[in-house]
């Protein structure tokens, strides 16, 4: 896949792009291009419709890198021809008509899952011991503190809705699991690089691997890239 010249990230749920930055630096002193997507976090579609908007800028093939939620994301925008491969970090991955939500009942609730508080719009957030135990256990306390303050409430219709086409049928894809991650569990992650046939790597570190453990990302997408 020596023809891969940039990388798109796309950050799951209560994040937003800043969260790739660490990573990020890295890649690109590794001679990949990178670039994100600011995902709405307020209906499905429209998420993939911010994906595919920055798809269809690009002039060659991409990688798509999805996190958490952002899996779900890139698996149904995957598909299309700028495409070349898929790389989900602790990600969820569906298959068509699977949602993100509708995966978690396949394992034990994860620590995070009893800490998601609706508002009256739908709309989810993460309590304080959401944040600081199950999203983000393993960052700094003042990455904690600012995950906590900056989170974005996500759409529970966003997170609930079934993928209608999965770009992993087709295109290549790279796993890293994340083995102390209070948010998807260790266990469902290995069932899903089991399903698509992912190529797999391993990191110590919970749900924000990306921010704890950024070269864990970085090495995995330049593997993928080049």
């Amino acid at each position: 896949m020596t023809d891969i010249k940039k990388a798109i990230f796309v950050h799951g749920a209560w994040a937003d792009s800043d969260c790739w930055d660490k990573a990020r630096a890295l890649i690109e002193a590794g001679g990949v291009a990178t670039s994100v997507v600011h995902l709405p976090l307020t209906r499905f579609s429209e998420d993939v419709a911010a994906v595919a908007e920055a798809l269809e800028a690009e002039s060659g093939s991409v990688l798509l890198v999805g996190h958490s939620y952002g899996g779900a994301v890139i698996t149904q925008a995957g598909v299309h021809k700028n495409v070349a491969g898929l790389v989900y970090i602790n990600a969820f991955v569906p298959d068509v008509g699977e949602s993100a939500l509708g995966l978690t009942a396949l394992v034990a609730p994860s620590p995070m899952s009893g800490e998601l508080r609706p508002d009256e719009k739908g709309f989810l957030s993460l309590t304080h011991t959401g944040v600081f135990e199950g999203f983000a256990q393993d960052v700094s306390e003042q990455e904690k503190v600012a995950l906590f303050k900056n989170q974005r409430p996500t759409s529970a219709e966003a997170l609930s809705t079934p993928v209608t086409e999965a770009g992993w049928h087709s295109k290549p894809s790279w796993y890293l699991l994340a083995t102390q991650d209070n948010a998807i569990p260790p266990e469902l992650q290995s069932m899903f690089v089991t399903k698509i046939g992912a190529v797999q790597a391993t990191v110590d570190a919970g749900h924000c691997s990306m921010i704890s453990q950024p070269g864990a990302v970085a090495e995995l997408v330049l593997r993928a890239a080049l």
